[in-house]
């Protein structure tokens, strides 16, 4: 029997969980009428953020992402997303509530960040979002830090991403999130980007960079909205064995297949079309993803007509560090609307985006060395259409069907332009 690829996003099985009443939700100070989508980043600040504080009931353990587990102590308080709340707060095999609204409420403590002076001060960042939504936000604290050397910052995040703020040097603390309610109260000033994409329309015209930074009050120019990092020295010398066990010396295309969303996914057949073209040219391809993608990899590498010039390397992708020291040794990034096109730029490599659901200005305009094709369909895309649930267009597929209009020929040409120019 053949593997195939997941083309599911990489979350663990859904939780059963109870839905949480308007009256509950009120409990945190938040009204159910302002848990919706507005049209200016200004209506949003105008609204408490969806972010509470909890009282454990219980001792607490979970998993996010296949990552490691997480444990919140009975008796202690900590500050999470109103979503995660929701899966945590009832144990449907203890039949008990092991969560409840904490006596405070976040938006009677919260202190956001809009520019003010941070000198000597700390500033508390957090953000529920993957990859790209951290590397949203990385040069404004990289800013913050030149400008105001003695501040302190700090980030929290789910610890699947950690090992790649760790390297930060803008970063003074990493935290996991959920976190203790303490660092609330020793913090001056928040930053929680809650909403600022998901629930606001200005992120349907505006490039994330640029909507990011007019969050936090600072309105930085694009030349300054790029991120930076550098890969792990180790990691790079083990991702330069394997190349030469490959005998890949004269450079690859890194490309990632999927997005971690089906909604922001092409199919198959259109990656299996631009890989053939791309092969027919002479490239290399290495494909990344995590390593349970391993067998739907090696099952599709197996269907193309030159598959001795392409590459798994999702069983080697261990953590993020890996793919961040694979990125580094890659001549161009080409992928679908996913966290490789912004480790990227992070990186400084050449990279090239395909974009369906969202144009691909609204996330790479401030890049160097780059450049994106948009999927256009007439009454369909860009739809802007966020979330894990698959195009309303795509019948009983996973993928989104506009990303098939996109001419892959003009595609390979363009990337082969990008990298002359680079």
């Amino acid at each position: 029997m053949n593997e195939k690829l997941n083309w599911e996003p990489d979350q663990q099985e859904k939780p059963k969980f109870k839905n949480l009443s308007p009256a509950h939700v009120k409990k945190f100070g938040i009204d159910m009428s302002d848990v919706k989508i507005v049209d200016t980043l200004e209506i949003l600040k105008s609204k408490p953020p969806n972010i509470i504080i909890a009282e454990c009931v219980e001792h607490i353990k979970f998993v996010q992402n296949w990552f490691r587990e997480q444990k919140l102590k009975k008796k202690n308080s900590y500050v999470m997303g109103l979503g995660v709340y929701q899966q945590l707060h009832y144990d449907m095999k203890l039949g008990k509530k092991i969560l409840r609204p904490g006596k405070i409420k976040f938006k009677n403590i919260y202190k956001p960040y809009e520019g003010q002076d941070l000198t000597n001060k700390t500033l508390l960042v957090s953000r529920t979002g993957g990859i790209g939504d951290l590397l949203f936000i990385q040069p404004n604290l990289t800013y913050l830090k030149q400008k105001y050397p003695s501040c302190k910052i700090k980030f929290a995040s789910g610890p699947q991403y950690q090992s790649m703020i760790d390297n930060w040097s803008c970063v003074d603390t990493v935290l996991d999130l959920p976190f203790h309610v303490s660092h609330l109260f020793k913090s001056d000033y928040q930053s929680t980007f809650e909403g600022v994409i998901e629930r606001c329309k200005e992120a349907e015209t505006t490039n994330a960079y640029n909507l990011f930074s007019k969050w936090m009050g600072l309105n930085l120019p694009d030349e300054l909205l790029v991120p930076f990092q550098e890969a792990k020295n180790e990691k790079v010398e083990e991702c330069l064995r394997l190349l030469e066990t490959w005998n890949l010396t004269e450079g690859f295309l890194l490309l990632q297949l999927r997005a971690s969303s089906p909604i922001r996914c092409p199919s198959i057949n259109f990656w299996t079309e631009l890989i053939n073209k791309l092969t027919d040219r002479g490239y290399n391809i290495v494909i990344t993803d995590n390593p349970r993608q391993t067998k739907g990899i090696d099952s599709f590498i197996n269907q193309l007509e030159r598959k001795e010039k392409v590459f798994n390397f999702a069983r080697h992708s261990k953590s993020l560090d890996y793919t961040i020291a694979m990125t580094t040794l890659s001549k161009c990034v080409v992928s679908t609307d996913s966290a490789l096109l912004h480790i990227g730029a992070s990186l400084g490599i050449p990279l090239f985006g395909i974009y369906g659901p969202f144009p691909g200005f609204i996330r790479l305009k401030t890049y160097p060395k780059c450049d994106w094709i948009d999927a256009i369909k007439e009454g369909c895309s860009p739809c802007f259409t966020h979330g894990q649930l698959p195009c309303k267009n795509a019948g009983n597929q996973p993928f989104s069907p506009c990303y098939d209009n996109i001419d892959k020929t003009d595609a390979v040409n363009r990337i082969e332009k990008l990298l002359e120019d680079n």
